[in-house]
């Protein structure tokens, strides 16, 4: 006969391997969803740093308008640090600002993936990186 302590030792084990077993199927899922906010808070910060750099940019260009040798791109990209080394383009329209005229700043970068597990071609699936994102502010020139 078994006697109780045996029984619970026994028990204790097959459910070592259920835990084991449960945590690998589990595992991937849980580290999916993390890699995923990751991803998701990345690009959601890039798209705000983006058009942060086109308001400044804007609003550089609306005030300084008259002045010779504008720096609408470099006042727009050192607005926004968070953008640094991910080739952001800067357009703009500063030239052909007058009173009563809109300047138009546009930043643009195309957003890889940080994991790349979401990049396009991973598991056979299109992928959704590269994002391409963009920002964009307009001010009235001589505001």
């Amino acid at each position: 006969m078994i006697w109780d302590g045996e029984k619970a030792l026994k028990s204790r084990i097959k459910e070592r391997g259920a835990v084991a077993v449960e945590m690998a199927i589990l595992l991937p899922l849980l580290l999916l969803i993390l890699i995923g906010i990751m991803e998701f808070g990345r690009a959601y910060n890039v798209q705000v740093s983006l058009t942060q750099a086109a308001r400044e940019g804007a609003r550089y260009a609306a005030v300084h308008y008259q002045d010779g040798g504008l720096d609408v791109a470099g006042t727009a990209l050192s607005a926004a640090p968070a953008l640094d080394g991910l080739g952001v383009n800067v357009s703009d329209n500063a030239s052909s600002c007058a009173p009563g005229s809109n300047v138009e700043v546009t930043t643009s970068v195309s957003l890889t993936s940080m994991s790349g597990f979401l990049d396009a071609g991973f598991f056979g699936n299109p992928g959704i990186f590269p994002l391409n994102m963009s920002g964009v502010g307009v001010m009235r020139c001589g505001g």
